[in-house]
């Protein structure tokens, strides 16, 4: 189980090459299955909070994300605290969470690519290559400082900054098709 704050942006781009960055296959193109989980009085959307069960490949991966507990933390960067662990039979973690009140309601699938990228100054961050139905994204993961040594050298500004979940997204995209939530599936 890992805990941690993890601090992140995605970009809307399709490639990550700028001059001066390393790239290391950390993990090779695959299928994820994301399934977002609530009670019907959405008890951790009013708090902010998130509960995911990703499979892929057959194995699943249990995670708990909130808002950063320090509310000292300022950041140009999202910021959230997350808990993870594996889960051997994510489909039987899903029977179980549904008899304990935790239902389905959102679903969004991606294929993903992870890369360790290697920054000029020896720092190190992840690089996330999502494939999904609303388009293709990166997401660079890492320390405040990497992140922002990264975004520099792609010449990126914060106003390309994308902070929103593939959540918030979704209902972005919905509401101006005059559509209620759907999944974002393939």
């Amino acid at each position: 189980m890992s805990h941690e704050i993890e601090v992140k942006i995605k970009l809307g781009i399709e490639a990550f090459a700028p001059a001066g960055i390393r790239l290391e296959t950390h993990t090779a193109r695959h299928f994820e299955d994301n399934w977002l989980l609530d009670t019907k009085a959405s008890q951790l959307g009013k708090q902010r909070a998130v509960l995911r069960v990703r499979i892929m490949e057959g194995k699943g991966l249990l995670t708990f994300k909130s808002e950063a507990a320090d509310d000292a933390l300022q950041s140009q960067f999202k910021l959230r605290e997350e808990l993870e662990t594996e889960l051997a039979n994510p489909y039987e973690a899903l029977a179980i969470f549904d008899r304990l009140g935790f239902h389905r309601f959102f679903r969004y699938q991606k294929y993903r690519s992870v890369y360790e990228a290697h920054l000029p100054s020896g720092a190190q961050l992840h690089v996330m290559a999502d494939e999904t139905p609303l388009g293709n994204f990166l997401e660079l993961e890492g320390e405040e400082d990497a992140i922002a040594e990264a975004v520099k050298l792609l010449g990126v500004t914060p106003a390309e900054y994308i902070l929103d979940s593939y959540l918030g997204m979704q209902i972005a995209r919905c509401r101006q098709q005059g559509k209620p939530l759907e999944d974002m599936v393939f």
